[in-house]
């Protein structure tokens, strides 16, 4: 794990790991209303490389641009590379390779992190439609059901997506009581950027890249329609607990509609009273200034940078006037979370709202160390830069829990002496699949090493000849599985001679270079998942954020189940069918997704436009820099023509 300093062997390591490794584990006696969302990209033959052998590297299966797959020739959430900042880029593009992208991998050397041209993104758009039909199946069950979407990184987009779909209908025209969005979203650590990135446009879309216009006004459409979706039943009072009555909530039985109670002091076991409200409609987003990873050069998303109150912008077409787009409100709320320290303290989650400040004199823009790859790498935030937190106050408000994921310890170290209040990131060692990611570079880090002279037990010949290389290798792999066998490169005689013995020189196996980089790669934290590891954070924040309601459709067993199959796009046609009975059918509509989903991940075959359109519904605006110049180059031309003499 990320923050844990034990040594791991060779025999620690979890065998058919892609079919365990991220799955939520349930004991028979869990009762809870979570339904665990999953979704990535699976690869078909075409994007597989065309020679059989080169369809492995290091043990690891491997796309045509050299990205690890699982053994299903899939990816959970996709590859790393291939996020975007906006919606539209979700629907028909792709993260590029090249010369540049080359020197970038090169530069940040982390090989758990590859930058490698990468599929077409249209699997997002896929996992769009399924949790909106997840969302629609559950209110086809109880049209009342209370959603929270609770999302991080680029599950923050697919949610936000999700929302038109829900309000278009599924099949266009065709809403009915179900299709309506979800009564709250979490957004967290969000890629989303309403800036015009100057990398990701030199690198990676060119004159394609989204305008400032399309993407301010495409968060404030999609945020509206879950504010303009409010559902009001049932109401707040009708959710209090009354012995002998059907009660319509999850809450306590001493929770009341205005007031409730929670544990917190020192020790948390002193009851303290808080104000409920009610969060349907409403939109929330969590951004942490020394998230790294959304608040690189190219992406600069909302998670790092916050949202301003407005935005001004104005469309390409002649004769279009400025505009200013409103984000900030009532129903779009933001908290900032950050390791920063002010006048020594912590700046903490849920004091009553008002104006923060990114960066003070003396503050980096993100905690990271200075110098010329940091100042490459990151997108700056001025000294003096404000964002409005208008998250609701908190009772109690808290210190925030950042340091979860890294080296106990490692996150003390002082920034420098000019930067006041702030400490380098601490160090996370990796996990299982970071190191297989690795291997599957073959390159730096992840290269199999050769090992020191080895002396092994080797019967001597009569003639005094030493053994063959291929013979050595041969009698240590006999048995063994293909990630604990090895290549023996020399084989040499004692020195001085002795008899029954002979020195290996030989690389590492598979697992042994797993178990070395597990026990000694230790990389900074970019604290992408600070806030959403940190449980602190949801216990004081996230709970208080939230809709309360009820959750009829998770009290029938059979529904929970299905309902969380659905959910997992790794779940085969064959369980979705199993688990079906009489009165858990799934609507015809949830069906069509569900089973082109299966298909898809079973055989790498992308579902039709009529499953996934290419076109963009309501709400999302495109407007590209090339739609942009096309209208000055009208303007100019016509300015052109006028001024003709005659």
């Amino acid at each position: 794990m990320a923050n844990d300093r034990s040594k791991v062997s060779v025999g620690d390591m979890m065998k058919n790991m892609d079919d365990v490794i991220y799955r939520r584990q349930e004991s028979e006696d869990t009762k809870s209303p979570l339904i665990p969302f999953y979704w990535g990209l699976r690869v078909g033959k075409e994007d597989l490389p065309k020679d059989a052998n080169q369809q492995t590297v290091n043990g690891q299966y491997v796309d045509r641009f050299g990205n690890r797959l699982d053994e299903h020739r899939a990816r959970n959430g996709g590859f790393f590379a291939n996020a975007t900042n906006n919606i539209p880029d979700m629907f028909d593009s792709n993260f590029k390779g090249g010369l540049g992208t080359k020197l970038l991998d090169w530069k940040q050397g982390d090989p758990t992190h590859p930058l490698r041209e990468a599929e077409n993104r249209h699997y997002m758009v896929l996992a769009a439609r399924r949790l909106a039909a997840l969302v629609r199946q559950i209110r086809l069950i109880d049209p009342d059901g209370t959603v929270n979407i609770i999302a991080h990184s680029q599950g923050t987009l697919i949610s936000l997506l999700a929302q038109a779909y829900l309000v278009e209908g599924l099949v266009p025209n065709s809403c009915g009581p179900a299709d309506r969005p979800a009564d709250t979203l979490v957004l967290i650590d969000s890629p989303y950027s309403l800036s015009e990135e100057f990398m990701d446009r030199l690198l990676q879309r060119g004159d394609l890249q989204q305008t400032a216009y399309a993407r301010a006004n495409t968060l404030a459409n999609l945020a509206g329609h879950v504010a303009s979706g409010k559902h009001a039943t049932p109401a707040l009072d009708q959710l209090k607990y009354v012995p002998g009555q059907d009660n319509f909530g999850i809450v306590g039985p001493t929770w009341d509609p205005t007031q409730a109670t929670r544990l917190g002091g020192p020790q948390g076991n002193e009851s303290v009273v808080f104000a409920e409200r009610d969060n349907r409609g409403k939109v929330y987003m969590y951004f942490s200034p020394e998230d790294a990873t959304v608040g690189l050069r190219g992406v600069n998303g909302m998670g790092c940078s916050g949202l301003p109150d407005a935005i001004d912008v104005r469309a390409a077409p002649a004769g279009s006037k400025p505009e200013k787009v409103s984000l900030l409100s009532a129903a779009f709320r933001q908290r900032v979370f950050t390791r920063r320290l002010r006048e020594g303290k912590p700046v903490q989650v849920g004091t009553p709202p008002g104006l923060f400040t990114m960066r003070e004199e003396g503050e980096t823009s993100h905690g990271l160390p200075g110098g010329f790859t940091t100042w490459a790498k990151s997108a700056t935030i001025s000294v003096g830069t404000e964002r409005n937190i208008n998250g609701e106050a908190l009772t109690p408000p808290f210190d925030p829990e950042m340091e979860g994921n890294v080296l106990p310890g490692t996150e003390k170290t002082p920034l420098s002496k000019k930067n006041r209040g702030q400490h380098a990131p601490g160090k996370q060692s990796i996990d299982q699949l970071e190191a297989e990611i690795a291997l599957s570079t073959n390159s730096g880090a992840g290269a199999l090493q050769q090992l020191p002279a080895q002396t092994i037990d080797w019967p001597t010949s009569e003639d005094g000849k030493l053994p063959a290389p291929g013979e050595v290798e041969a009698s240590l792999n006999a048995g063994k599985e293909p990630d604990d066998q090895c290549k023996v490169g020399r084989v040499m005689s004692t020195v001085p001679p002795s008899p029954g013995q002979i020195i290996v020189y030989r690389q590492e196996t598979l697992n042994e270079a797993k178990v070395r980089l597990m026990n000694t790669h230790e990389a900074e934290s970019s604290y992408h998942s600070a806030v959403m590891s940190g449980r602190r954070n949801h216990r004081g924040a996230t709970a208080f954020d939230v809709s309360v309601g009820q959750a009829r459709a998770m009290d029938d067993p059979d529904w929970a189940t299905l309902l969380r199959a659905v959910a997992d796009w790794r779940t085969s046609m064959s369980k979705i069918d199993k688990l079906t009975k009489a009165h858990t059918n799934l609507d015809d509509q949830t069906l069509r997704i569900v089973r082109a989903n299966c298909e898809y991940y079973a055989q790498g075959d992308f579902p039709p436009e009529d499953v996934v359109p290419k076109a963009f519904p309501p709400g999302v605006v495109s407007e590209t820099i090339e739609m942009r110049n096309e209208e000055i180059h009208k303007q100019v031309r016509a300015r052109s023509h006028h001024n003709m003499s005659i």
